[in-house]
């Protein structure tokens, strides 16, 4: 599969989009804890926690299906898997860069993860964004998921909506 890439004005702004496998643990591992020094309640552990995992733990993280960094410049800014749970497709730990966000790389990384669910049958994706999450909820809005109206209560007390997405016949093109 070429990866999706969202263009701008220069190389240096070019959105490149990697599906990781068990040689990447390293870089899985820096914008995993990167992420959770970020936004340690999105995530359901802590940077402590996973800092704590040895190579073999990384390597196993890597080899999950269907997880995609996504890098700007020279480095990673962003991250997000998609995984069949029970016959339905979720996209789930999506996390951008401060920096990265508001460039494309969210439009990048889930048309990675709707391809990997279109090739494999699925005509629904869904995902879920904390409720107090208004940029995450506007750029889903923005790339045609909609609101279930189920929520879950998270431990830390806010909630997470769920959204679906009806994918074309088709993978988007890149």
């Amino acid at each position: 599969m070429n990866p999706p890439a969202a263009s701008t004005q220069d190389q240096s702004d070019l959105i490149l989009v990697a599906r990781v496998d068990p040689g990447d643990w390293q870089r899985l591992r820096d914008v995993r804890l990167a992420a959770l020094a970020d936004s340690p309640e999105m995530f359901g552990s802590s940077v402590a926690r996973e800092r704590a995992f040895d190579e073999t733990e990384w390597r196993k993280r890597a080899a999950r299906p269907a997880t995609f960094l996504a890098s700007r410049g020279a480095g990673d800014v962003g991250m997000a898997g998609v995984y069949e749970f029970e016959g339905s497709w979720l996209v789930m730990g999506m996390w951008l860069a401060p920096a990265a966000r508001g460039t494309g790389a969210v439009d990048a990384l889930i048309h990675a993860c709707e391809s990997v669910a279109q090739d494999a049958g699925a005509t629904t994706i869904a995902l879920a964004v904390m409720e107090d999450n208004a940029r995450g909820r506007s750029a889903y809005l923005r790339l045609g998921y909609q609101f279930t109206g189920e929520r879950e209560h998270v431990r830390d007390g806010r909630d997470e909506l769920f959204m679906t997405k009806t994918l074309a016949s088709s993978p988007p093109s890149s």
